[in-house]
């Protein structure tokens, strides 16, 4: 199964059917096919929301946004030269979150689909597939106490150890009525050919369709990597044990993330970078580049550094 085949394709919804399920003050009319957070999707016709002056205006600059969901304190122009469909809500993020459960729910981007694991896959007694939207390809080998959750592809000739979980909702906390909440996750985790997951992983899906959790072909990890939700693994990546990466980080082909290394969230890095063993990432690695230390520095400075110091 490919992703691209299971999605709802030409749906649309109006920012005026919104407004029936919500309070809030429609300015102008608008449709959108699917949600996205700002900066990680690359889909058009999408819906996002924007909290500040200064994200409205990257959303209102944006080509692939065509609605956008906002708070009541941002300065909106109402003229006929607004070219975006915006609805004022109390709270853009609890809106933009319900509806996001709202419309999974009701099927608007994928329908509930029984399960398949192809007959040359070997899947041990005691591990466990969601019956729905579970997709395993040719070849796979899914070890015991594996757990594989509703929304995951899995690719020909992977291997997936044991106690392993894929496909857990992740973790994006945010305020309704008042109470801390973990929100809906619409997403998808989609893994490639060739792929080679150790024992005890945790990968999530992604929280909306737009930004789906990949791992591309023949990565793979050691035992007790945690990868969250949105985050996109170029092929030929490695990462080693006890690895955080945290949601929507995007990593190149042929990385190597370090022990226990943590990257931290929206983060990028580039192809054939390291980051060394405990690094903890916090800006961007560029191509080539190799990083090390707490919070991370270049690697050739911090060597420099030490012979100085010697």
């Amino acid at each position: 199964m490919v992703l691209s085949e299971l999605l709802v394709k030409g749906r649309k919804m109006s920012l005026s059917s919104v407004l029936s399920l919500e309070t809030g003050e429609l300015l102008k009319d608008g449709s959108f096919s699917n949600l996205g957070k700002l900066g990680f999707f690359t889909t058009s016709e999408t819906l996002v929301f924007a909290e500040s002056e200064k994200y409205f205006l990257k959303a209102l600059e944006n080509p692939l946004v065509s609605c956008v969901l906002v708070n009541p304190e941002i300065n909106v122009v109402n003229d006929s030269g607004l070219l975006k469909g915006v609805l004022r809500v109390q709270d853009p993020h609890e809106t933009f979150m319900e509806l996001n459960r709202y419309l999974a729910q009701q099927g608007f981007f994928y329908p509930q689909l029984k399960s398949s694991v192809h007959p040359s896959t070997f899947l041990a007694p005691s591990a466990v597939i969601a019956d729905k939207n579970v997709f395993i390809g040719e070849n796979c080998q899914i070890e015991d106490h594996v757990v594989i959750q509703p929304n995951t592809l899995i690719g020909n000739h992977c291997i997936i150890r044991s106690g392993t979980v894929i496909g857990t909702p992740g973790y994006e906390v945010f305020q309704s009525k008042g109470m801390n909440k973990v929100a809906y996750h619409s997403g998808f985790v989609v893994i490639g050919d060739n792929v080679e997951i150790q024992a005890c992983n945790c990968i999530s899906r992604g929280l909306v369709p737009s930004r789906n959790t990949i791992l591309a072909s023949e990565v793979t990890t050691d035992n007790l990597v945690h990868i969250a939700h949105g985050v996109e693994i170029g092929s030929k990546t490695r990462i080693a044990a006890n690895a955080m990466i945290a949601g929507s980080v995007t990593i190149g082909e042929n990385v190597w993330i370090g022990p226990s290394a943590v990257i931290s969230n929206g983060i990028s890095i580039g192809s054939n970078a390291e980051v060394t063993l405990g690094a903890v990432v916090t800006k961007n690695v560029p191509e080539n580049g190799c990083v090390i230390g707490n919070s991370v520095i270049e690697h050739k400075k911090f060597t420099q550094f030490f012979r100085k110091h010697e």
